[in-house]
């Protein structure tokens, strides 16, 4: 489909793992794994850019996105370098951040990365800034820069959602829930899984849908596409991916399908069909069909369709997919949104 097209066109404008300076200078990339590609590299803007660059390879692949992104620019990680919370200026030995890598830190998480102590991947090479390096920076901490006030327009970069992203967004975009794939009513004290409506440790016994994460199932299917979304494995010391890759690119079909007829089939759910029904077609109903196609493209993608993108969606994937049903056809169209660059980047 069309949408298929501007996927690969936008993200190929933009490196998946792109961590960009907020000051003047290139931008340095990073793989999926937090390795520096070697025709990516910057100069850094100044000493705390370094060690951020230095420490990438352990910090990027959990810390780019989601709640903590403190590897995502210079100002999210001064942010943390500058929080007594994790960095005592001065005094390497009372900051959280240098017991985190010496893995003696207090807490439920007592070192960083997870899975593998930092001093292991100093040892094997995957990093090369060493703790005692770490602990002469903070030593040298110099006090807090001066913070850029105006953001620079020629930096932005696109990413990709993160599998958690994803996740939340179609389930709100969709009008659904986690009740409306697992009854969490009568969750398991024994195993910690919830009994997915219909029977069995299942979330999605009959379609493509990808698991929301380790802690809600056992089948294993849903922890493979929940992982080849890009979701995180601390387990497996494997970070976040927000590549775009075959994998990905595949799951997200299934996904987007699976979750579009799914919230299609929920009872009382306007969230896709609000100016019609699943008994309107084309022969009678092709205007208030061009404005729910308007509306659920306003919904999905949070900027108004042109009458000639409506016109397109009507006619190149409604009217081709309404020949089987309109349940189809409404599919095709909520789907094509979820694999719009528009909803798969931030």
């Amino acid at each position: 489909m069309r949408a298929s097209f501007l996927l690969v066109a936008v993200f190929g404008i933009a490196c998946a793992g792109t961590i960009g300076n907020p000051g003047p200078g290139p931008t340095t990339e990073f793989t999926s794994d937090g390795g520096v590609l070697e025709d990516g590299g910057c100069a850094p803007v100044n000493r705390n850019d370094e060690v951020r660059l230095a420490l990438a390879p352990a910090c990027a692949g959990c810390h780019l996105a989601g709640s903590k992104p403190y590897w995502a620019s210079l100002t999210a990680f001064e942010a943390l370098v500058y929080d007594p919370k994790y960095v005592t200026r001065g005094d390497p030995d009372s900051s959280l951040l240098v017991k985190l890598f010496k893995a003696n830190a207090p807490g439920s998480f007592t070192q960083m990365p997870p899975g593998e102590t930092y001093e292991a991947m100093v040892a094997r090479g995957a990093a090369t800034m060493t703790i005692a390096d770490v602990e002469q920076w903070i030593r040298d901490l110099p006090p807090q820069g001066t913070v850029f006030a105006e953001p620079i327009p020629e930096r932005f970069t696109l990413r990709r959602l993160t599998a958690e992203e994803m996740v939340v967004s179609a389930m709100s975009q969709l009008g659904l829930t986690l009740e409306d794939y697992v009854d969490t009513s009568n969750a398991d004290w024994r195993t910690n899984e919830y009994t997915v409506r219909g029977g069995g440790f299942f979330i999605w016994p009959k379609d493509w849908a990808p698991g929301i994460s380790r802690q809600y199932v056992s089948d294993s299917r849903t922890v493979e596409r929940y992982e080849a979304l890009g979701g995180m494995a601390a387990l497996d010391n494997r970070g976040k991916d927000i590549s775009l890759g075959p994998a990905a690119v595949q799951t997200l079909v299934q996904m987007s399908q699976a979750w579009c007829k799914r919230a299609i089939e929920k009872p009382g759910n306007t969230a896709v069909l609000r100016h019609v029904t699943l008994a309107d077609r084309s022969a009678t109903k092709s205007a208030e069909i061009k404005r729910n196609i308007a509306a659920l493209h306003l919904r999905m993608l949070s900027e108004p369709a042109s009458e000639q993108t409506i016109e397109t969606l009507y006619t190149r994937i409604y009217l081709v997919a309404e020949t089987q049903s309109t349940k189809a056809a409404w599919t095709a169209v909520c789907a094509s949104f979820m694999r719009h660059p528009l909803w798969l980047s931030y």
